[in-house]
């Protein structure tokens, strides 16, 4: 049945209203955070609670830069998940390649070994993580973080790389190689230029994932200035009786690389969730 232009228009109308509201509620608590970071501690008390400050302030702020929050821990937090993302993505890179271009034997059963991994909750690891860590003496050290999170990340990273890799034609490939490329050279110059988007996307995600974990660093971490964002701004916390305004504030700077970081990268993450390369 051909559906008139008036229906279309019907469905248009509710699918995007439905997907406005979405976006709203998904926005509130993050815009509210924002606006109650400018207020001042009597007016983040005053009972009923208001949207707007009425004095706009950035007391809030002036506390938090003033912290360790921005002294150490966001230090920590951009060199741990910077660090496990790169090493992640120059891992992953090979692996990935092998399970797309080479058919071995025992290669379905490891990709279903790499799958099974992914869905280990960390959890269940940590006593043991932590015990190797303190006989090793690497506690309340970035290396421990960046091991974990490699380690943790890895198998994440080679199954969205891989399905980056598999969207590319293997004619290109037979090309560079009929030309003199060798395996290395078809990796370095025609593999990674055309899986840019999906390394850009799992770069990206595994940099958010890693930036805002909170289980591990707590566990690894107990030297302030080793500390990690999340786990200092729970110190934070602790350290303020009632400051909803000065928690908001480190809230959103925390928040606020990552967001940067995604502005930077939509349109590589966007192109890349469009050519498939994180199904599956």
């Amino acid at each position: 049945m051909v559906r008139s232009q008036r229906q279309k228009q019907l469905d248009s109308i509710i699918v995007n209203s439905l997907l406005m509201l979405v976006c709203l509620v998904s926005l509130f608590p993050v815009a509210y955070a924002l606006t109650t970071s400018f207020k001042s501690e009597a007016e983040v008390l005053t009972r009923p609670p208001y949207f707007f400050p009425r004095t706009w302030t950035l007391d809030a702020y002036e506390q938090i830069f003033r912290s360790d929050l921005v002294r150490y821990h966001l230090g920590n937090t951009f060199i741990n998940a910077f660090g496990s993302s790169v090493l992640i993505v120059i891992f992953a890179i090979p692996a990935a390649y092998a399970f797309s271009r080479y058919k071995f034997w025992g290669s379905k059963a490891l990709q279903l070994l790499i799958l099974a991994l992914i869905m280990i909750p960390t959890l269940t690891n940590l006593v043991a993580l932590y015990r190797m860590a303190s006989e090793l003496g690497i506690l309340n050290t970035n290396f421990v973080m960046i091991t974990i999170y490699l380690a943790t990340g890895l198998p994440f990273g080679i199954w969205i790389l891989k399905s980056s890799i598999d969207s590319i034609p293997h004619e290109i490939e037979e090309a560079a190689l009929i030309d003199g490329c060798g395996p290395l050279d078809v990796i370095r110059r025609i593999v990674i230029p055309l899986a840019l988007p999906g390394i850009i996307t799992t770069f990206l995600m595994e940099f958010v994932f890693y930036w805002n974990e909170f289980l591990v660093a707590v566990i690894m971490l107990s030297k302030n200035t080793m500390k990690t964002a999340t786990v200092g701004l729970l110190d934070f916390q602790r350290s303020y009786e009632v400051a909803y305004h000065v928690w908001m504030a480190g809230s959103v700077i925390i928040i606020a690389p990552v967001l940067i970081t995604f502005i930077i990268l939509r349109r590589q993450f966007f192109r890349a969730m469009l050519q498939g390369a994180v199904k599956g």
